[in-house]
C-alpha cells in the first residue's frame, strides 16, 4: 500500500513514518516538503492514503488536495496539523477528508485509520472490479455497441488481456457440472489474493459458454499482478485433470481497448480447436496457435476432431460416423507428416472428450475401430434416451422470469439444473435465437420500462429492482436497448400524461 506523508518539517515526517512503519512494515512511503510536491508526487504514485500537514510553503494542504484529490480519485486523505482550529477541520470535510489529526499524532489513533484506509481500499477495489465485469458482460454479449464514452474516462496507460477456460470433458452433463465445481470455485477464491488497485479483474462466462478471465490494468505492478493471476491458472488446469475431464487455457495478446479486446478474443476463438493437437491442461497463445494454422494438415485435422466430437455430444449419430471417416481419412493420409508428440496429444485429446483409447504409434488401426464403435454405442443410447430429454430451454425461461431481478448468470442457472454453462448456452441460443444475457437483459429493459411508468419510482430504484447493483450501467444499457436516458423516459411518459390531460 502506497501512502504520502507530507510536511515541511523534516523532523515530522520522520515521526509519521517511523509510527507507520512500525504499524505496518509492508508500506511504501513517499514524502512531500509542500504542497505542490504532494500534487507532483500524488499525480505520479496514485497512493491509496495521504497524512497532509495543512501549513506548508507553496501552497497550504488544503489547497494542495484541492488540486490532488481529482488526480487521484481514490486517494484517502487525513489531515495533520498543530493547531486545533474548527475553520480547518470545516474545510477538511468539504475536501471530503476521512479524519483530522492534531500533533503530536497519538500511534493508535494512526492504527486505527491504517484498518479503516486497507477496508476502504478493498471496497473501492471490488466495487471497482463489479463495474468492470458489468462491463464484460456487456461488451462481450453485445448488450452495448459504443464504447467510446466509456474508454475516454481510462488512464492514459490501459491495457488489458485475457485468458479463456476451455473444457473437455466425456462425461454425462449432470456429471460434468459436479466435476467441474472445484475447478471454477478454486477460480473463484483465489482471485481476491491478487487484487491491486492498479488492475481490474473479471470473471465472465463468454455467449459460447466458456469462461474467460480478464484483467485492465493501468500500471507495470498491475500488469505484473494479472501475470501471477494467469500463471496460477495455468498450474490450476494441470492440478485439475481427471480421465475424463481437462481445462486448457488460451491467453489474448496485450490490448488497449474494449473493441480491440473483444476482436482478439473473437480471433483466438476461431483458432482454439487448434488446441487439440497441442495438449490439454496446458496454457497456449496465439503464437502457438497461428504456428498449427501454417500447417494445412495438421490444422483440417483438428477441425475434423473438433466437429466429429461436437456431433458426437450432440448424438447425432450420422453426422458423427461421416465427420469420423473424414478425420480417419485425412489422418491416413497425412500420417507421415504428423509428429508421435500430435498423434499422442490427439489421441489424449480424443480419449478426454469421447472416452476413445489412448493411442500407441502400433495401435492406430484399433484405435480407427474404437472410433467407429463409439459411434455405434452412440446410437444405441439415442435410440433407449429417445423422448426422455426434458425441456431445458423453457425450464430456464422460467427460472429467468422468477430470478431477474437478482444477481442471475448462465453458470448459476447450469448449476441449478445439473449441466454446464457450454450446454445450456448452446441450447438456449438454438431456441431462442438470442444469448442468454441478451434474454436476461432484454426482459430486465421491458420490466423496467414498467416500473419507470410509476412517477413516484426513482431510476436508482428501478435499476436495482431489476437486478442492476449500479445505476451507472442500468442507464448505459438502458439507453442502447430503449434508445433514451431513464430519467429522459420518465420526462417523456410524464409530458406525454400531461399532454392527454389537457385534451
Amino acid at each position: 500500500m502506497n501512502i504520502v506523508i507530507s510536511d515541511d518539517e523534516e523532523l515530522a515526517r520522520e515521526a509519521m513514518s517511523s509510527i507507520l512503519l512500525e504499524i505496518c512494515p509492508d508500506l511504501q512511503l513517499f514524502e512531500a516538503r509542500n504542497g505542490q510536491e504532494l500534487i507532483d508526487v500524488v499525480n505520479r504514485v496514485k497512493p491509496e492514503a495521504a497524512f497532509v500537514d495543512i501549513r506548508m510553503p507553496v501552497k497550504s494542504g488544503l489547497e494542495a488536495i484541492q488540486e490532488a484529490a481529482p488526480l487521484s480519485p481514490n486517494t484517502q486523505w487525513i489531515i495533520l496539523t498543530g493547531f486545533a482550529d474548527f475553520e480547518y477541520a470545516k474545510e477538511a470535510l468539504r475536501l471530503k477528508a476521512i479524519d483530522y489529526l492534531l500533533k503530536p499524532v497519538d500511534i493508535q489513533a494512526v492504527q486505527a485509520l491504517i484498518t479503516k484506509i486497507r477496508q476502504t481500499t478493498l471496497l473501492q477495489i471490488i466495487e471497482n472490479n463489479k463495474l468492470f465485469e458489468s462491463d464484460m458482460l456487456s461488451l462481450f454479449h453485445g448488450l452495448i455497441r459504443s464504447w467510446d464514452e466509456r474508454e475516454s474516462d481510462n488512464k492514459p496507460f490501459s491495457r488489458m488481456r485475457c485468458q479463456i477456460i476451455y473444457m473437455d470433458s466425456c462425461y454425462p452433463e449432470a456429471e460434468k457440472s459436479v466435476s467441474i465445481k472445484p475447478f471454477f470455485t478454486a477460480i473463484s477464491s483465489t482471485m481476491p489474493q491478487y487484487y491491486h488497485k492498479d488492475l481490474e479483474l473479471a470473471t465472465i462466462l463468454l455467449p459460447s459458454g466458456e469462461w474467460a478471465v480478464v484483467g485492465k490494468y493501468t500500471t507495470l505492478q498491475g500488469a505484473e499482478m494479472l501475470e501471477k493471476l494467469f500463471c496460477f491458472y495455468s498450474e490450476l488446469v494441470k492440478q485439475a485433470e481427471e480421465p475424463g475431464l481437462a481445462f486448457s487455457l488460451v491467453v489474448s495478446d496485450e490490448c488497449d481497448s474494449y473493441t480491440s479486446l473483444l476482436d482478439e478474443v473473437t480471433t483466438l476463438h476461431k483458432i482454439a480447436y487448434l488446441r487439440c493437437s497441442l495438449g490439454i491442461s496446458r496454457s497456449w497463445n496465439k503464437v502457438d496457435l497461428f504456428e498449427v494454422e501454417s500447417q494445412p494438415a495438421i490444422a483440417e485435422l483438428c477441425r475434423t476432431l473438433i466437429k466429429a466430437i461436437d456431433e458426437y455430444h450432440k448424438r447425432h449419430y450420422v453426422s458423427y460416423m461421416n465427420t469420423i471417416e473424414q478425420f480417419i481419412k485425412i489422418f491416413d493420409l497425412q500420417r507421415d507428416r504428423i509428429s508421435i508428440t500430435t498423434s499422442l496429444a490427439i489421441a489424449r485429446f480424443l480419449n478426454c472428450s469421447i472416452n476413445a483409447p489412448m493411442l500407441t504409434p502400433t495401435k492406430e488401426e484399433d484405435w480407427f475401430k474404437s472410433l467407429r464403435n463409439l459411434g455405434e454405442q452412440l446410437l444405441d443410447k439415442k435410440i433407449k434416451q429417445a423422448g426422455t430429454t426434458p425441456d431445458l430451454v423453457t425450464k430456464t425461461i422460467i427460472y429467468i422470469e422468477n430470478h431477474y431481478t437478482g444477481d442471475l448468470t448462465l453458470g448459476q442457472v447450469a448449476e441449478e439444473f445439473n449441466v454446464t454453462p457450454n450446454h445450456l448456452s448452446s441450447l438456449f441460443h438454438k431456441r431462442t435465437g438470442t444469448t442468454f444475457m441478451q434474454y436476461v437483459t432484454k426482459l430486465r429493459m421491458l420490466k423496467a420500462k414498467e416500473l419507470l411508468a410509476d412517477p413516484s419510482v426513482q431510476v436508482q430504484q428501478a435499476a436495482e429492482q431489476v437486478g442492476y447493483f449500479s445505476s451507472r450501467h442500468f442507464t448505459k444499457l438502458f439507453k442502447e436497448i430503449v434508445g433514451c436516458y431513464p430519467s429522459e423516459y420518465k420526462k417523456n411518459l410524464q409530458m406525454k400524461k400531461e399532454a392527454e390531460g389537457t385534451t
